[in-house]
């Protein structure tokens, strides 16, 4: 079965967290904060349509300015999301700059900021010197992007600031029987994808598609799919040590077939993280357990255990139990 996103860290344990998602169908890229990003290379920034930020702390944004340099030129959108602070932060990154000789490029960069129960979208584009378009703002029910196959969620934390954690979660996944396929003598190719697409947009069995010219209608070729669970991706750093911050995590992150979560100090400091707002290895391996998650991946180490950087991932793995 092929994954509907293909995920991965930018970085080590010790470096900026930022996660890098793939929607491999869609030729597009999601990004789940915005450190150091240098090693992503133009093509993959540029693959990159929707940001969202836990927070601006600067190993978790200061990327933006490589990113807004790699898609200046770019006919899409760029969408960042984030928490209270968000279109400030953004906003002061770009008037940082002149843009005086840029009213003929197309970039719109769209800023939705959540800040409790509202969602406040901002926009800032090339045409008018990035200056700020403010639009009416909506009720935020925890969801920020839905599309017909996959939708990201927020929920609302504490780092001593308002922090935001996320997760991507697939509706539900349709896989390819191959052998049926074969045996009604059809190809693979871009039509497997206008049939996913068809089924996820719930249209009639009527509908046609259209298979290296012959006609076909979605009743008649239903039965070469196969619908399962949905794959979910959590992603949850740069947390205060507290029961609210714990609970609500567990909640949000039921389920996930991959939990990404920060273990930026061991038990042994764990008064340390608590000076420091951040969460322990043992917590994380803890969380990932009674959500119910299939894989943890632990990131966001302090640099003080650079002398033993198995130790995060062995303490949150035991606590998890997977060694």
């Amino acid at each position: 079965m092929k994954p509907a996103f293909i995920h991965r860290l930018v970085n080590g344990p010790f470096e900026d967290p930022s996660l890098f998602v793939v929607i491999p169908w869609e030729r597009r890229a999601l990004l789940f904060d915005i450190g150091d990003i240098s090693k992503l290379g133009p093509g993959n920034l540029h693959k990159i349509t929707d940001v969202f930020v836990t927070h601006t702390h600067i190993d978790h944004f200061i990327g933006f300015d490589i990113l807004l340099r790699s898609v200046l030129r770019r006919e899409v959108p760029l969408r960042i999301y984030g928490p209270a602070n968000i279109t400030e932060c953004i906003e002061g990154k770009l008037k940082g700059y002149t843009w005086n000789l840029i009213e003929d490029y197309p970039l719109k960069l769209e800023v939705i900021c959540v800040d409790g129960n509202r969602a406040a979208p901002t926009g800032f584009y090339a045409e008018q010197g990035f200056q700020r378009t403010v639009h009416p703002p909506s009720a935020f029910n925890g969801i920020l992007l839905k599309e017909p196959h996959f939708t990201v969620k927020a929920i609302q934390l504490d780092h001593q600031t308002p922090c935001l954690g996320f997760s991507i979660e697939e509706e539900f996944h349709i896989n390819i029987n191959k052998a049926l396929l074969n045996e009604m003598g059809l190809p693979v190719g871009p039509w497997l994808s206008a049939l996913k697409k068809t089924i996820r947009e719930g249209r009639s069995g009527d509908t046609g598609i259209v298979v290296e010219g012959k006609e076909f209608t979605l009743d008649m070729l239903r039965n070469i799919t196969t619908i399962t669970k949905g794959q979910k991706i959590s992603y949850i750093t740069d947390v205060s040590l507290t029961e609210e911050n714990i609970r609500k995590i567990i909640g949000f992150a039921g389920n996930s077939d991959t939990l990404y979560c920060e273990a930026y100090f061991m038990n042994k400091d764990r008064d340390r993280a608590k000076e420091r707002f951040h969460l322990t290895a043992k917590t994380a391996g803890m969380i990932a357990k009674k959500a119910g998650a299939r894989n943890l991946i632990v990131m966001h180490f302090s640099p003080k255990y650079r002398d033993t950087p198995d130790g995060p991932t062995q303490e949150a793995m035991e606590e998890f139990g997977r060694q």
